[in-house]
């Protein structure tokens, strides 16, 4: 008995993994694809392979439960606010 493995997936990830699915399966044409997911064709190509090699889980975004890039550092986030860039004119 295999192991089933459970896929976190917003609502825009799972229409992406419907389209991209049926458009793997031959029941969608690329075109179409493209515009119901307002993506250029090479990006659809590209998600189609990334569904084959990874299955569902490969269109799950990977920045989930990472840092933000502009987060503030600590000492930033300690003090509780950040001069704006107007005060910093004024001065």
């Amino acid at each position: 008995m295999a192991a089933t493995e459970r896929i976190t997936m917003t609502m825009r990830e799972l229409d992406r993994f419907k389209v991209i699915e049926d458009l793997a399966d031959g029941k969608l044409k690329p075109w179409r694809a493209e515009q119901r997911l307002e993506l250029t064709s090479r990006q659809i190509r590209r998600l189609v392979e990334r569904l084959r090699e990874h299955g569902a889980q490969g269109l799950v975004s990977r920045r989930r439960s990472k840092p933000s890039n502009n987060r503030l550092d600590a000492v930033t986030a300690d003090r509780g606010h950040v001069r704006s860039f107007a005060s910093v004119m004024l001065v």
